[in-house]
């Protein structure tokens, strides 16, 4: 069941506070050798924003584009595959279907663990960083129409 839209977005925003505050701290760009070092408080944020960047991708992927494109646009979109939703968004400007699929490589990238292979994790990390000031940026963009939306 999928949570109501202005709720969505609220956990969404916290999702993203969260893993922006973690990336303040995580000193990017990232080395292997950095990840080789047994170093606890870097680990705890590093899973910090791994989980905040895989949970706000998935509760707008899950909870808010669907019901965005139903309430915010108008679209009658209730039983359309998710491609179709990321194709209408991508018409309106949104986003690109392209660039949502990258977020979904970079999400499974992160859910899995190489702990051997610690250069190629900084490497994700490093690119996961940029990833996520784009959703960010998606975020942001769908809180305003919806804010906007409410208030006509």
């Amino acid at each position: 069941m999928s949570l109501p839209l202005e709720d969505a977005l609220r956990q969404c925003d916290r999702h993203a506070q969260r893993m922006s505050r973690a990336m303040a701290r995580i000193p990017f760009p990232l080395a292997g050798h950095e990840l080789a070092e047994d170093n606890e408080d870097l680990i705890t944020l590093i899973d910090q924003f791994v989980f905040r960047f895989t949970k706000l991708q998935d509760t707008l992927g899950e909870h808010v584009l669907r019901q965005f494109c139903s309430q915010v646009l108008l679209e009658l979109v209730e039983d359309s595959p998710f491609a179709d939703i990321l194709t209408l968004l991508e018409r309106r400007g949104y986003l690109t279907s392209d660039d949502w699929r990258m977020q979904r490589v970079m999400r499974n990238t992160l859910t899995h663990e190489y702990p051997e292979q610690v250069t190629w994790q900084a490497e994700a990390l490093n690119r996961a960083r940029t990833m996520s000031l784009q959703l960010i940026d998606w975020l942001t963009r769908l809180k305003f129409e919806f804010e906007l939306r409410k208030t006509t």
